[in-house]
């Protein structure tokens, strides 16, 4: 276990932790977590995942802005559900980019596990858009997201990232339940929440 590991997964923790309390300080503490992430997957070859971290960074500064000000009149966005058409378009997307990013880094890099990695890359990207909209839908794409991870991760001998993803499983299955109850909460009509 490197310190940078260590580092990376303790501000991952504490960003899931505060995404499924629905609490805005997921963004910063983001942003600190893909930075330490970025270096430590360049370091073990694990390109896509690199490339992840840097479109994190930047949905992190987005994300941060869209949940204070991107609903109704410049306020706080409110939790909403995707329509069954955009779940379908999710879902290809996600397994597009798999199939895509995994043969590219398959053929022309050095890539350790392209296609479960590269899983994990477009999965990430829907999540992140995802919950950049505060959509609930976001916490089923992570759920299998961090199952690949936890196996990739582990395989590539960085045990301490691998429990972490199974920390992060848990806590987004129990973001799953919490975000339910914070959507019923807020008393929005299915209809009136999809944007």
């Amino acid at each position: 276990m490197e310190p940078l590991e260590v580092a990376g997964n303790v501000f991952t923790l504490a960003s899931v932790t505060l995404a499924r309390r629905n609490s805005v300080h997921t963004w910063w503490t983001g942003l600190v977590a893909v930075s330490l992430y970025g270096v430590m997957f360049f370091g073990v070859k694990l390109y896509a995942d690199v490339v992840l971290q840097v479109f994190f960074f930047g949905t992190c500064v987005v994300g941060w802005r869209q949940w204070l000000h991107g609903g109704a009149g410049g306020g706080e966005l409110p939790i909403s559900d995707l329509t069954d058409r955009q779940r379908w378009i999710a879902g290809a997307a996600v397994l597009g980019a798999a199939l895509f990013f995994g043969t590219m880094f398959g053929q022309f890099t050095d890539a350790a596990l392209p296609y479960a990695d590269s899983y994990i890359l477009g999965g990430s990207v829907v999540a992140q858009l995802l919950m950049m909209r505060r959509k609930r839908d976001h916490w089923w794409i992570w759920i299998t997201v961090d199952g690949v991870a936890i196996g990739v991760y582990a395989l590539k001998g960085l045990y301490l990232t691998s429990a972490v993803y199974g920390v992060l499983l848990v806590l987004c299955v129990q973001g799953v339940v919490e975000w339910r109850r914070l959507y019923a909460a807020q008393g929005i009509a299915p209809a009136d929440a999809v944007r």
